[in-house]
């Protein structure tokens, strides 16, 4: 996403919290810190942003409050901040409970919907310019896993809030 984000963007930060991670980005040029989510209005003090984007990162932490109220802080005036997360109502989701299989990935503490999104911004006095989702993209060659993306398709072309991802567009601007 560094490598798309940088071809818009004027200029780009990215944080993580594994250091392996940040020097293999450091590796192809990118501006990657240690800095943890929880705590980045401490790192990034003589910072603004215009954007913030929590790309499929609110699942994996514990106290995802504490992560919106810091991206608040580093926004300049008028800053958005864009959140990713997978779709706690995703329709391949529910169809795997029927096998008694629940898909939940290992470090993934908890899953939202369009709605629980909301409801975050609407706690922080932020406001929902868009809500939007986005389909899975295809990268096991497995027959069942074709199957999964084709059935999403047919029923998120009449109900989008049931695919995979959602996406909320928040801005400070009430």
């Amino acid at each position: 996403i560094h490598k798309d984000l940088t071809k818009v963007a004027q200029h780009v930060v990215g944080i993580d919290i594994v250091q392996d991670d940040i020097d293999a980005m450091k590796s192809h040029g990118y501006d990657v810190r240690l800095i943890d989510a929880e705590k980045m209005s401490d790192y990034l003090k003589e910072e603004e942003f215009d954007v913030i984007l929590l790309a499929d990162v609110i699942e994996h932490i514990a106290n995802p409050g504490k992560v919106i109220h810091e991206s608040i802080k580093v926004l300049n005036g008028k800053g958005m901040i864009i959140i990713t997360v997978p779709n706690a109502l995703g329709i391949v989701r529910f169809l795997k409970s029927f096998f008694k299989y629940e898909q939940v990935h290992p470090d993934h503490l908890a899953y939202y919907s369009s709605s629980t999104l909301e409801t975050l911004a609407l706690t922080f006095q932020l406001k929902i310019e868009e809500l939007a989702w986005y389909q899975f993209e295809v990268r096991d060659k497995r027959p069942i896993v074709y199957l999964s993306a084709a059935i999403e398709r047919v029923i998120t072309t009449f109900f989008p809030w049931q695919a995979e991802g959602c996406i909320a567009v928040l801005s400070t601007e009430k």
